[in-house]
């Protein structure tokens, strides 16, 4: 369940709101003048979401090391292009690369 709350709300009920994700799961989108700004989850939705985001990872590696048994290099935008092919969503190229 997902619920949303006003930043100024959220100032004045924490406890009551910290409660409501721990012990009934639920997920809060703060706003901030109408506007969503962060999301609140438990540590449960964290470690599921760092797993899915290793596991992905790993498969952007094993994508990397297919690409370069058969072609030799790997060309980043071709990475890219997989794992959009895969995922359905972009990623964008670090700055520093």
């Amino acid at each position: 369940m997902v619920a949303s709350i006003s930043a100024m709300q959220l100032r004045a009920s924490i406890g009551d709101v910290l409660n409501r994700i721990q012990y009934r799961g639920e997920r809060v989108v703060v706003e901030r003048k109408g506007e969503p700004v962060a999301a609140i989850i438990g540590v449960a939705d964290l470690q599921r979401l760092e797993t899915l985001e290793a596991e992905r990872e790993l498969e952007l590696v094993a994508m990397a090391k297919e690409l370069l048994a058969r072609e030799g290099s790997v060309p980043y935008s071709a990475l890219l292009d997989q794992y959009t092919a895969l995922y359905g969503e972009s990623l964008e190229l670090p700055e520093h690369v």
